[in-house]
């Protein structure tokens, strides 16, 4: 299960490795349901070996990932309400921990941009 969010702001250091890079989860808001979230999954180039370096499975990484986009940012709203505005101007950038993932979550509270959640493991 996921751990609050950090603002990266507020991080002294990141701890972004991307030899542990998994790939992008890449999320919108202008699907055919207004201000649902629609998704595709850009995987990295090394991400079947981090997988098998790490003991991950495909299932513990669609598990975590579904648990951000579907239950806390499955709406536009809580896009908005996260980055305390609409605009690119309130766009903000997080992390978010599991027990074998770091997730960093750029958020662009705008309805026809990308936000993107990057995916690496710990």
């Amino acid at each position: 299960m996921l751990t609050t969010w950090i603002n990266v702001k507020e991080l002294v250091r990141l701890g972004l490795d991307e030899d542990k890079s998994l790939g992008i989860m890449r999320l919108d808001y202008c699907s055919s349901r207004p201000n649902e979230v629609c998704n595709q999954w850009v995987p990295s180039s090394q991400m079947n070996q981090v997988l098998m370096e790490h003991q991950i499975s495909i299932q513990q990484l669609q598990q975590e990932l579904n648990e951000l986009i579907f239950n806390q940012l499955d709406v536009f709203d809580k896009v908005t309400e996260k980055c305390g505005g609409e605009g690119y101007k309130h766009e903000e950038t997080f992390k978010a921990e599991s027990e074998c993932f770091n997730f960093f979550i750029r958020l662009k509270p705008v309805q026809d941009d990308y936000s993107h959640l990057f995916v690496y493991a710990k």
